[in-house]
């Protein structure tokens, strides 16, 4: 019961926070994206090695991506801080309401990405933080809950996981038509 009462001040601290955050909203899709920022839930080996290997897979074209994960325990193991350009925070570095208040976060929110993926596949307060406030061009997320801050929300079953989510993320931004995507004859 205190966990909801606790999620709820969270979520009415987010909207009133996210009320004064102006972004330029556009379109991306890879072809014309440059930057793009990837926020994920880090349960696991195997989903941060998904992530790693999505974030592999968008900088082949070439992008250049940086990453920010969770993960819901008091100390980060070591394996999930050595990887350049992908960042994560752990429940102690939270405040009261579940706000990340750790330097990286602030960082992350703060830069000008052209497209915001969040791989979410359910709904975790601090990651919604990051995904809210980010200042991206082009937000697009897997969870469709209410005061969503995607552009473009990708649905798909949760149980084919995390690597089904990227690769339909990734297919729907590579076929996503764009007015200003260079046209190639």
């Amino acid at each position: 019961m205190f966990e909801n009462f606790k999620n709820n001040k969270s979520l009415k601290e987010l909207s009133k926070t996210a009320k004064f955050l102006k972004r330029q909203r556009q379109i991306f899709n890879l072809t014309t994206a440059r930057h793009i920022g990837i926020v994920f839930n880090l349960t696991d080996s195997k989903a941060f090695d998904t992530v790693l290997g999505f974030k592999a897979m968008l900088e082949r074209i070439p992008i250049t991506v940086e990453a920010i994960g969770f993960y819901n325990d008091k100390e980060i193991p070591q394996l999930y801080t050595l990887e350049k350009g992908v960042n994560v925070f752990s429940r102690v570095e939270l405040n009261w309401y579940k706000k990340p208040k750790t330097p990286l976060y602030s960082e992350f929110i703060a830069k000008d990405f052209d497209i915001l993926i969040d791989l979410a596949q359910d709904e975790v307060i601090p990651l919604r933080w990051v995904s809210t406030l980010s200042r991206a061009k082009f937000k697009v997320g897997a969870l469709n809950y209410f005061n969503n801050p995607f552009d473009l929300i990708v649905t798909v079953d949760k149980s084919m996981g995390l690597e089904h989510l990227t690769q339909q993320i990734y297919n729907t931004l590579e076929v996503l038509n764009n007015r200003f995507a260079q046209q190639t004859v």
